[in-house]
């Protein structure tokens, strides 16, 4: 019986040793990488929080810095006037929201010369056109000016000057219409669509 015996390489144990060594090794190499790589992707997900807390910030930074200019300019002069300019059918508990368009104008103390700014507007498409217009009974309206092309952000500024002090009833609108503009606000209303308006105005300007 014992010449049937098979005798065991000497290096056999050592080779078995070897391979589980290795084996180990590679099993505490690739826990090591999935480790790391579970540490990348929390610190990518802090990061990705992180950004999307600064465009947060940013936004309601932008909202602040619209709400106190807006501020600024109802309080630089007791005898301006200002008139809110909102998208027709909306309430007004956000009237300056980042999510749609908003207008402002500044009178000045006669009520001739206007500053008015649009915030949020979409760029019109290439066949179209903004024009502001300022309706009511007295001379010289309804008087309109084009709103230039921006390809930079969505902000406008728009000096309109009237020959006498804007009447009672008057309105501000602003229409989405054909390239170049309407000659008359009839033409614009038939061909475009009313993106902003200000209430009419009963009485005299005031806020």
């Amino acid at each position: 019986m014992d010449e049937n015996k098979i005798e065991l390489p000497e290096w056999l144990p050592w080779a078995t040793t070897a391979c589980l060594a290795a084996l180990v090794a590679c099993l505490g190499e690739l826990w090591i990488i999935e480790k790391t790589r579970t540490q990348l992707l929390k610190d990518e997900n802090l990061l990705a929080e992180a950004s999307l807390k600064g465009a947060q910030n940013q936004l309601e930074a932008e909202r602040i810095v619209s709400r106190r200019e807006i501020e600024e300019m109802r309080a630089g002069s007791a005898a301006n006037s200002v008139t809110f300019l909102a998208t027709p059918g909306a309430g007004r508990e956000d009237p300056f929201g980042l999510d749609h368009a908003w207008g402002i104008a500044v009178w000045n103390a006669a009520a001739r010369d206007v500053q008015i700014r649009l915030s949020g507007l979409p760029p019109p498409n290439p066949d179209r056109d903004y024009q502001c217009w300022i309706e009511g009974p007295g001379p010289g309206l309804p008087v309109s000016c084009m709103v230039p092309s921006n390809t930079y952000d969505d902000s406008y500024r728009l000096a309109v000057r009237l020959q006498s002090p804007a009447p009672p009833g008057y309105r501000i609108l602003l229409i989405n219409g054909k390239k170049g503009g309407a000659a008359t606000l009839e033409e614009a209303k038939a061909g475009g669509s009313i993106v902003l308006a200000s209430p009419p105005r009963a009485g005299k300007i005031s806020n």
